[in-house]
């Protein structure tokens, strides 16, 4: 077992997580080498042969291992919910096996898998992996959010406590590939500050370390469940906020797992000042 892992009282969770997690970036990398047919979803998204894949893994391990648990998974949620009411469920592994396939199937290196474990709706053990890096995140809820690589697997390496800026100057991490009008005219009222593009949800993770102050996601952008369950919880603990536009907690019980509302995550002690902009009208 992980050293760090040891004192949490969910170790035997994050161990879990953190062998499923090496496992799917293994996937993820073999797939990319070998090249995987893409497809659309009827909303338009992009998914791959590889998506499904890890999906049918994650599932499957989970299931083996929490037999009573439910599971929200991207790729597989809506194959049959009545009979996996997930949204009801006290333990529920909320998780996206593949989180931005537009940067793997672009040679990209912000693709990743994010983990999350939530008790009663609320994410309680969130981790998250890009393969290409080697870059571990991981978070209990009240223990605080670590950054780790992976060197000689199984061990970790620099494993360090994450924790946002302290900055109140505005420099913003957005989107790569989902630029909109919403999205200029978000940016408009903040006063057009300086700005980064990433893919992914993971680029939440680069608030939680301090490396800018805040991430913005118009309405016109929605995003899910799966790309929160575990982001979420790392930026909050360490020492952000995310919330939606209305500076609203988001609900991981929500029966449509598609957020609408647009969302802004941040270092904390500008959270209060960027919804007051963004809600002038």
């Amino acid at each position: 077992m992980q050293k760090v892992f040891a004192a949490s009282r969910y170790a035997s969770e994050l161990e879990f997580m953190y062998r499923l997690i090496l496992e799917a970036g293994k996937q993820l990398l073999a797939g990319r080498l070998a090249g995987t047919e893409v497809s659309y979803k009827p909303d338009r998204s992009i998914v791959t042969q590889i998506d499904h894949q890890v999906a049918a893994y994650l599932d499957g391990e989970i299931g083996r291992q929490f037999p009573g648990d439910a599971i929200l998974n991207e790729e597989t949620w809506h194959l049959n919910p009545e009979a996996a009411p997930w949204h009801e469920a006290t333990r529920c592994w909320i998780l996206d096996p593949l989180d931005s396939t537009s940067s793997f199937i672009r040679n990209g290196q912000h693709y990743g898998c994010i983990l999350a474990l939530a008790f009663e709706g609320r994410p309680e053990v969130g981790m998250t992996y890009k393969p290409e890096l080697g870059e571990v995140y991981f978070a209990v809820k009240g223990e605080g959010a670590y950054r780790a690589f992976v060197a000689e697997e199984p061990e970790m390496v620099q494993v360090i406590p994450v924790k946002v800026s302290q900055e109140t100057r505005p420099s913003l991490i957005t989107s790569h590939g989902r630029q909109s009008p919403g999205l200029t005219d978000l940016l408009r009222k903040l006063g057009n500050p300086p700005f980064h593009r990433m893919n992914g949800s993971l680029k939440i993770n680069e608030v939680a370390r301090g490396a800018y102050t805040a991430f913005v996601s118009p309405p016109q952008n929605p995003m899910c469940l799966w790309d929160l369950g575990a982001t979420q919880l790392i930026l909050e603990e360490a020492g952000g906020r995310l919330t939606d536009l209305e500076g609203k907690r988001l609900d991981f019980r929500s029966p449509n797992p598609v957020l609408t509302k647009g969302l802004i995550g941040s270092n904390g002690v500008t959270h209060s000042a960027l919804l007051e902009k963004l809600n002038r009208g």
